[in-house]
């Protein structure tokens, strides 16, 4: 991903552009309007795999694998409104770069990339408390136009960073809604095409949101191929996956798009190729028309042909605006069928090489883990503080007057051992018994502890590199999950539990006394 860096906290909007404008990216969150300033937002995708974090604040959905970066996912209602998403296909997380590093906000449906002049937008200062929030930065206000809140990205940043917890109990900040003229209805979307609309030569054209993966940044590395079309430009490693990317504007006949801050990668899904990346000069919005709106393309405008690259035009801003919408199959099939089945072979061997380079590490950068399952996720913790792994005996021995995650004491092999249930101590429902249940021995200062875990899965050699400092969602997460294995190859990552931290524990202390 291109470095975004130097972004400012924004508190005066006022002064976001030097030409009298603004953009910004407009969403839903629960049917609310809300907006972030385009120079925050990194991109937009889809909801990624991510694994959930014990511990978190209620609003965290999780940690993706974002291309080798760990990304903090959090749900933008649940901390806005109080109130839990329902992923849908049009769920979207919109990645925004702060001083704190990249954050995903998960939002119900991404509207629109538009700009605004300065006079439309109010400054949060200039607002009356009445409807002022912790994160609100301002309002555009226009004509005949529903509001758009403007929300501050350095402020959800910083407040993600570190939680306040009572209890169990998250506090989540009040805030007082402005009322927005346009209600989201189930009529409302029959028979709506949605497009993702983007510049080519200063013209304008769109694909079918259906088609559309994700939206990304142009990657600062893009492995150049010899002998390749020239619309292809090279091959980048996305989450794991290698995607060739090619450059739309040269692809359809046009001339090849210089790459600067504005480009984006539109990423496609193709039944017969798979994912390809599509270079366009900028996106500028999604849009929502109806099928009437649609004009049919003149042949001529595609040399006669009946399935031609154009499939259909509209018109919007009275007129003003001509979008060309651009059909993605007629695009493979008579532009790309034959430079992307050359590729296979290319990308096996960017694969392979990837692996290779993975490959040639050095015992002495490598460390050991057990890696473990606690409701359905996977835990670690080092080799060397693992003591052993052994079945969960039929009986416990129960201990009076300690924590509900103390489960009681075991004699094991003449010692007799405090064994603690790990889901309870990290905040996770307690499951049933079970035969894949194991007791990972843990050792500190020669006194051990057992762990109740669902399953072990593996002793995995990982390389040093790719553990590092987990992001920190709350007080206790830091302490119990401070860092992680992120595994680029094998799009996981692994959380480490300290166990120092897990037997510093007072009721384990008692229980080793009674022992």
């Amino acid at each position: 991903m291109t470095d975004v860096s130097n972004i400012e906290s924004a508190e005066n909007i006022q002064d976001d552009t030097g030409d009298g404008e603004q953009q910004f990216v407009s969403f839903l969150v629960n049917e609310e309007r809300f907006t972030f300033p385009m120079h925050s937002v990194g991109e937009i995708i889809r909801v990624p795999t991510v694994v959930s974090v014990p511990l978190g604040p209620a609003q965290m959905i999780g940690l993706a694998n974002l291309r080798g970066n760990v990304l903090p996912v959090y749900d933008l209602s649940m901390i806005l409104l109080g109130v839990s998403s329902r992923i849908t296909d049009v769920t979207r997380v919109v990645v925004v770069e702060s001083e704190l590093g990249s954050v995903g906000f998960m939002v119900d449906r991404v509207l629109k990339v538009f700009g605004v002049s300065n006079e439309t937008v109010i400054d949060k200062k200039s607002m009356t408390e009445s409807i002022a929030y912790e994160y609100m930065q301002g309002i555009i206000k226009q004509d005949d136009q529903p509001v758009e809140q403007i929300l501050d990205v350095s402020s959800l940043a910083r407040a993600q960073a570190v939680t306040k917890q009572d209890g169990n109990t998250m506090q989540l900040s009040g805030m007082h809604h402005i009322d927005s003229d346009d209600e989201i209805t189930e009529s409302d979307d029959h028979n709506l095409q949605q497009l993702v609309c983007f510049s080519l030569e200063d013209q304008e054209f769109a694909f079918h949101l259906q088609d559309v993966e994700e939206i990304v940044r142009v990657p600062s590395e893009i492995s150049q191929l010899p002998e390749s079309a020239p619309s292809v430009l090279g091959l980048v490693n996305l989450r794991g996956r290698i995607i060739p990317i090619v450059d739309l504007a040269n692809c359809i006949g046009m001339v090849h798009t210089d790459i600067n801050e504005a480009s984006r990668i539109v990423i496609a899904q193709n039944s017969d190729f798979g994912s390809v990346g599509f270079v366009v000069a900028k996106v500028s919005n999604v849009v929502s028309i109806s099928e009437s709106e649609l004009e049919a393309v003149p042949s001529v405008c595609n040399d006669g042909a009946e399935s031609g690259i154009l499939e259909a035009v509209y018109r919007s801003d009275g007129g003003k605006r001509l979008v060309s919408i651009i059909n993605l199959n007629n695009v493979y099939s008579r532009a790309l069928m034959t430079a992307l089945s050359s590729l296979d072979e290319d990308i096996k061997q960017e694969s392979q090489m990837s692996e290779n380079n993975e490959g040639a590490i050095n015992e002495d950068d490598c460390e050991q883990y057990v890696i473990f399952w606690i409701n359905g996720q996977e835990y670690g913790v080092s080799i060397d503080d693992t003591q052993e792994i052994t079945r969960v005996p039929e009986k416990l021995e129960s201990i009076p007057s300690t924590p509900d995650y103390l489960k009681g004491i075991v004699n094991l092999r003449g010692t007799v051992l405090p064994v603690i249930d790990l889901r309870s101590r990290l905040g996770i429902p307690s499951s049933e018994s079970s035969e894949r249940q194991r007791i990972v021995v843990l050792t500190k200062d020669k006194q051990r502890t057992g762990f109740i875990v669902d399953g072990v899965a593996e002793v995995k050699t990982v390389v040093k590199q790719t553990i590092e400092i987990a992001p920190s969602l709350s007080e206790m997460q830091s302490e119990f999950l401070s860092r992680l294995i992120k595994l680029n190859d094998e799009k996981r990552i692994i959380q480490i539990i300290e166990p120092n931290v897990l037997l510093n524990d007072n009721a384990v202390a008692q229980a080793q006394t009674q022992c």
